[in-house]
């Protein structure tokens, strides 16, 4: 018998140990969609050797040794993610001028794939860029303080690094930062729908009075020139910034923001993929959805008919 993950994390073990590509693996996504378990992690994570993030955890150091990693980091990461992203996945990047005239954002985009992070980099571009991460993902030692310098900010369940973290969050979106946040929460490996956004991102963006960007990530269909690749290609599509209500309480700015980046995300994963609008839901589960979909299609093949007759 396993021993189980030390994490308060919710996770499905059977799909932790299936292919992300399989059959399988989807199937379980659509069961868990269907009873509304978007939080479930069904994807591999290690908590060995992760650092304990306490009220003593300082999330952006400011001695000479921190700044010269964070620089290393970031030019490596600026020279590299490109290539990866260009040569892995033949990324495509739409919707850059919403980010324009933008000094500090909170970002969102779906998790659904493991190097995404280097997609929202390069998506975003900009150089005081951190992205916030479950706690299992600091590890001690050389690795952790890589993952740093490279711009990761712990969650914790302790109270103390919760207030340091919102400090820290405060005093970055203050000096003309941007903040990545995974609204969805767990990860989906390729997941081509839409998953309801939790509240926290829109709560921050709210309190620090600044906009919300969505990013959603999509999977493309291979083209006839790459019949050499296995998998699908992405494009990535930045929305227009939500911005806070200042006539509103916080609480009821951050659910109307949320609300606003939900309806965008759906209606971007229904252009996409095709799906219909007038039924798709984010808790359909996927055999439903191509039934309806199946439906419609069926019904504009009637609709085409009566008007040759």
């Amino acid at each position: 018998m396993k021993k189980p993950l030390n994490t308060t994390y919710k996770y499905d073990e059977r799909a932790m140990e299936l292919n992300p590509n399989s059959e399988e693996y989807k199937k379980i996504l659509d069961h868990l969609a269907s009873n509304g378990e978007f939080d479930v992690h069904t994807t591999k994570f290690k908590t060995n050797n992760a650092k304990k993030i306490n009220g003593k955890y300082v999330y952006v150091p400011k001695n000479v040794l921190y700044k010269i990693t964070r620089a290393v980091c970031k030019t490596i990461l600026y020279v590299f993610r490109p290539l990866v992203n260009g040569l892995a996945f033949h990324l495509k990047i739409k919707g850059r001028k919403n980010l324009k005239g933008l000094k500090s954002a909170i970002t969102i985009s779906n998790h659904v794939h493991y190097l995404d992070i280097l997609m929202n980099m390069q998506a975003i571009n900009k150089k005081n860029f951190y992205v916030i991460a479950a706690d299992h993902n600091m590890k001690r030692g050389p690795i952790g303080y890589i993952f740093k310098a490279c711009g990761v900010l712990p969650l914790s369940s302790s109270l103390d690094a919760s207030i340091n973290l919102n400090k820290t969050i405060k005093d970055i979106l203050n000096k003309g930062g941007f903040i990545h946040i995974y609204a969805e929460s767990a990860l989906w490996f390729r997941y081509e729908r839409s998953r309801p956004l939790k509240i926290g991102a829109f709560k921050i963006a709210s309190e620090n009075n600044v906009p919300v960007v969505p990013i959603v990530i999509l999977f493309r269909d291979k083209t006839k020139l790459e019949f050499f690749r296995r998998k699908k290609t992405i494009t990535v599509q930045i929305g227009p910034p939500i911005y806070p209500k200042t006539n509103l309480t916080a609480r009821e700015s951050a659910e109307k923001m949320k609300d606003e980046c939900q309806k965008y995300y759906n209606d971007t994963v229904c252009d996409f993929y095709g799906y219909d609008k007038n039924t798709y839901s984010i808790y359909t589960s996927l055999q439903k959805q191509n039934k309806a979909m199946d439906i419609n299609a069926n019904l504009e093949d009637i609709n085409n008919d009566k008007e040759d007759i």
